[in-house]
């Protein structure tokens, strides 16, 4: 990514720098703390209410996981756009991103570490594929090693294997401690998961925002899960991550006439190409 395309500010150059380098890169104050606070309240006014993520293995069995969240609260608006983060994803997988995937991870006592693994394996892309997915995990509350920070491999985004579940004990990782209100960026490519919470009584909240390149399918289909008329009253900039705005690429395209095309959103997706009867 050029520089001076973006006009990056020194913050963004040296977290995405860090995260080229290492596969990681630790922002503290990536979000206020009395937002943070807020986040969590109102996954605490969602329990019951709001359908969790499957509980399996993976997930977790004694860690709650919410997503659809641009369907819930509008506060949930603000995170994928949040204005220390999302420059360095985009310094890093392009301007034109899209968001991906987008939910919260609450890891309760008792929770065993969750198996190693790289966000990457969703596209089956052989492992010296070129940077296009960026992963950020929010910290709502501190993350330190007894209640379960996410552990990572430093460097491991330039292995040339995808991780092997059978081997995930194994694996020597590092935990990513950080303060209430950090940002911890995450490449697709890097060994991760989330550690074991032992703590007798401390619940680990946090926030998984996902991110791709546009040449790459997200995970969640945003266009299809939100409604037209609700997209229509997102920031332009949260409208352009769920895919509202015609790629800088030719891939994403749409060629449909304007008379063919109505609804909330029809503006958002105006025709660039002029065609000839």
């Amino acid at each position: 990514m050029n520089d001076s395309a973006l006009e990056l500010d020194d913050l963004t150059v040296r977290h995405r720098d860090d995260l080229i380098a290492n596969g990681y890169s630790i922002m503290p104050d990536a979000l206020d703390s009395a937002l943070c606070d807020e986040l969590v309240a109102e996954f605490g006014r969602m329990k019951g209410k709001w359908r969790r993520a499957h509980v399996q293995d993976f997930h977790g069995h004694r860690t709650a996981r919410y997503f659809d969240l641009l369907n819930a609260a509008p506060i949930f608006q603000q995170i994928p756009i949040a204005p220390k983060v999302l420059p360095v994803v985009r310094a890093t997988i392009g301007e034109d991103c899209l968001l991906s995937s987008y939910g919260s991870v609450s890891i309760g006592p008792g929770e065993p570490a969750q198996i190693i693994h790289a966000d990457d394996y969703t596209h089956l892309l052989p492992r010296d594929h070129p940077t296009y997915f960026v992963n950020v995990i929010l910290a709502l509350s501190d993350f330190t090693e007894e209640n379960g920070a996410t552990r990572v491999i430093p460097g491991s985004h330039l292995f040339d294997q995808y991780p092997d579940f059978e081997k995930s004990a194994s694996y020597e990782t590092i935990a990513a401690e950080m303060s209430k209100g950090s940002a911890l960026f995450t490449l697709g490519s890097i060994y991760h998961g989330g550690g074991a919470n032992r703590t007798a009584d401390e619940v680990r909240h946090g926030m998984t925002v996902a991110y791709v390149a546009n040449w790459a399918r997200p995970q969640e289909n945003f266009t299809v899960a939100v409604a037209q008329e609700r997209a229509a009253t997102f920031d332009p900039e949260l409208q352009a991550l769920m895919g509202w705005r015609p790629s800088k690429i030719p891939v994403g395209r749409i060629y449909t006439a304007p008379e063919h095309y109505s609804g909330p959103m029809a503006d958002k997706i105006a025709l660039k190409e002029e065609f000839q009867l």
